[in-house]
């Protein structure tokens, strides 16, 4: 039997899919950017107003994943427990497989501390490729991507607040996990409800804020002659295949047991197969996984190898789910 999807959810995927299609240009005119005559200028440019950037305006995204949460757990599949404990449990899957293949690629290296970084998933971006499937996705899939997503986003904060504070300043403290907290704990206002507020705030994020944090922070030079050499080093390749397979497994894996020992119900109309699909997708995280790599690590070097590993991971993500869910997905009625 099919579920009925609510017109504020139809939205909101709408929201999600186009702006993942404003992601992926900010991303590819950054690193366009970055190997251009126009990098040094674009770079003195912009110096002014990263603070605002990263700081000010993420502040407001962090804020708005806060009422996504909020929301999720107040009127979404995570009030129900059975309906939340499939998408949970995967998720926790999708987060410890991959940081557990980057720890065994990186482990005594100087990219080490960077272990959550292949943990996070763009809900812009997944949604943005599931959309492309059109009606072949049920919308118990769609869903369950979703909150898997939004689960992720919540304990990516949970580990940035236990995992990283160390290396926040006062500002950063309260731009990320202050403005989540103030989001989850205010009151709800009649006037201004939590799901108002995302109306108001989400086309802000999708369209400016997150482009425009991609477009100042993803560009990096790349050498070809040593592209291949670096992509199979420790740190982009902890990152790719932490996320291209990691992601996967752990999704699919967890899954799987939370159905097997009874923990959690999996829909009659969406098989393991495509919530392998599903986990695939969910290998695309720029946002946040780039935020957390800027915390962690000190060395630029590094941080540029796992830029590149971000960016094609996200690329291969991208391919191996679409192919998986046009393979195992059939045509909704």
């Amino acid at each position: 039997m099919r579920r009925r999807i609510s017109s504020q959810l139809r939205k909101f995927f709408a929201l999600e899919s186009a702006g993942g299609i404003f992601l992926v240009f900010a991303s590819l005119l950054a690193l366009v950017i970055a190997n251009s005559s126009a990098s040094n200028d674009f770079n003195q440019a912009i110096e002014p107003f990263h603070s605002l950037i990263n700081e000010g305006l993420m502040a407001i995204f962090f804020f708005m994943v806060g009422l996504e949460i909020r929301n999720e757990i107040r009127h979404g599949e995570m009030r129900n427990p059975k309906n939340a404990a499939l998408p949970i449990f995967a998720a926790i899957g999708g987060m410890l497989i991959p940081a557990l293949i980057y720890t065994i690629f990186n482990y005594g290296g100087p990219g080490q501390s960077g272990w959550a970084v292949p943990m996070p998933t763009d809900i812009a971006l997944a949604i943005g490729a599931l959309a492309l499937l059109g009606s072949r996705i049920d919308t118990s899939l769609k869903i369950f991507l979703l909150t898997l997503a939004i689960a992720d986003d919540l304990f990516s904060i949970i580990i940035l607040g236990v995992f990283y504070t160390s290396g926040l300043s006062p500002v950063k403290i309260f731009s990320t996990i202050g403005v989540v907290a103030i989001a989850l704990l205010m009151p709800e206002i009649k006037q201004l409800p939590t799901k108002r507020l995302i109306e108001i705030l989400h086309p802000w994020t999708a369209f400016l804020i997150i482009p425009l944090f991609a477009l100042t922070n993803i560009g990096v030079e790349i050498n070809w002659s040593s592209l291949a050499q670096t992509l199979s080093g420790p740190v982009a390749g902890g990152i790719i295949f932490g996320r291209v397979v990691g992601k996967i497994v752990g999704i699919t894996l967890f899954a799987w047991l939370a159905v097997k020992i009874g923990f959690a119900r999996k829909p009659d109309s969406v098989s393991f197969s495509e919530i392998a699909g599903a986990g695939a997708l969910a290998g695309m995280g720029l946002t946040v996984s780039l935020f957390l790599a800027e915390l962690a690590i000190n060395d630029e070097a590094v941080i540029a190898e796992i830029k590149l590993g971000l960016v094609m991971a996200a690329l291969i993500s991208a391919i191996l789910g679409i192919l998986l869910l046009s393979r195992f997905s059939k045509a909704q009625d």
